[in-house]
């Protein structure tokens, strides 16, 4: 579990120093930049759960 604790935290760090705005260096996708992405994203994750705990870690 310290292992992925330490991802996230390094994938923010990352994220923290990254240009934003007009500054931006990466080109935002163009699915991105729907209003309701993080809902549909969530949607998504949510869907997958259990998908994963059965296939993944075998929980039935």
């Amino acid at each position: 579990m310290k292992v992925v604790i330490d991802r996230v935290c390094q994938g923010l760090e990352i994220l923290k120093t990254q240009a934003r705005g007009l500054d931006r260096q990466l080109r935002l996708v163009d699915d991105y930049s729907m209003p309701n992405v993080s809902e549909k994203v969530v949607r998504i994750i949510q869907s997958y759960t259990d998908y994963v705990n059965r296939v993944v870690w075998k929980k039935y």
